[in-house]
């Protein structure tokens, strides 16, 4: 019976476009990927051509994969470099693969090397005083019937820690490679804790980078959810920009991350692109060697 069909599911407003943005979407696109590449700085990089090789301990697929921001003079050439240096850090060779990512072929390049294609991201935006209101009302929130607080701090503290490594892989099993990508972050950095009679429930990242405030970290432990607790954690994010001059906040979300989409969404976030990680097969035989001569240009430590 029709009545008993399941309501088709409220189309997700957060999808990106991962090719052919518009010339101003194209600009934003390369500002926001350059602000988030120095809020989160590898550990270790070279560059190959216009190409960043990162690598962070495995901290991350972003810390461990290549920014293809510019051109290579040789596509080839590059991907045998790109398979030299993952090979040495003990990684398998992976490449974010962005709207605006060059050489133009490198899709193609990617595709006929069996590289997967898995985690797609969102990078989404809002102005930043929308956030500031973020908090949810008393009938809907964790305060309705509790004591909530909010500490922020410049370091993460050891309640700040064990709420994200409950909820957040990079402070789980990859938390060593984190906390030493953290200590080499030179931007503005605040971690707020929400509490909810007194007891830890919420965490949340920020940095701020000249206009933006990038939000990062969000975890909120399961007895908490569905009460707005992030929204307080995103007000209190954008409380700390806003007073650093900010005015404007960006966020990377995954595709599977359906609730964080929808809360997302609600607070009035855009999407503006699509990004998704491209892995060689862990299986795959390194590519026979080529010529170096000719070779990608401007190669060595950066």
């Amino acid at each position: 019976m029709r009545g008993d069909q399941a309501a088709p599911s409220p189309p997700d407003s957060l999808v990106g476009l991962r090719a052919d943005l518009p010339p101003d979407e194209a600009s934003l696109a390369r500002e926001l990927e350059a602000v988030a590449n120095r809020a989160w700085p590898p550990l270790r990089q070279i560059e190959i051509g216009g190409w960043t090789l990162r690598a962070s301990a495995g901290a991350s697929r972003r810390g461990n994969s290549v920014w293809a921001h510019g051109s290579v003079p040789d596509v080839r050439v590059a991907l045998a470099a790109v398979s030299d240096f993952y090979t040495a850090e003990g990684l398998p060779p992976t490449f974010q693969l962005t709207p605006v990512a060059r050489s133009e072929q490198l899709g193609a390049a990617l595709d006929a090397a069996g590289y997967d294609d898995t985690g797609p991201t969102d990078v989404c935006v809002a102005p930043l005083g929308a956030l500031v209101s973020a908090p949810p009302s008393p009938s809907r929130s964790v305060s309705a019937s509790a004591s909530v607080g909010v500490a922020t701090a410049d370091v993460p503290g050891d309640e700040w820690l064990r709420v994200a490594g409950q909820v957040l892989t990079t402070f789980g099993v990859q938390r060593a490679g984190t906390l030493a990508v953290l200590s080499v972050l030179r931007l503005p950095t605040v971690y707020v804790t929400l509490t909810v009679d007194g007891v830890p429930a919420a965490v949340g990242r920020g940095v701020t980078d000249d206009r933006w405030l990038g939000i990062y970290s969000m975890a909120t432990l399961p007895a908490a959810r569905g009460r707005g607790a992030a929204r307080w954690v995103v007000a209190a994010l954008a409380q700390w920009a806003g007073a650093r001059g900010a005015t404007h906040a960006y966020l990377q979300v995954e595709e599977v991350s359906t609730v964080a989409r929808g809360l997302y969404a609600d607070l009035g976030f855009r999407p503006v692109y699509r990004y998704s990680y491209r892995r060689a097969p862990l299986s795959a035989p390194r590519a026979a060697p080529v010529s170096r001569g000719g070779g990608p240009a401007g190669a060595g430590a950066a």
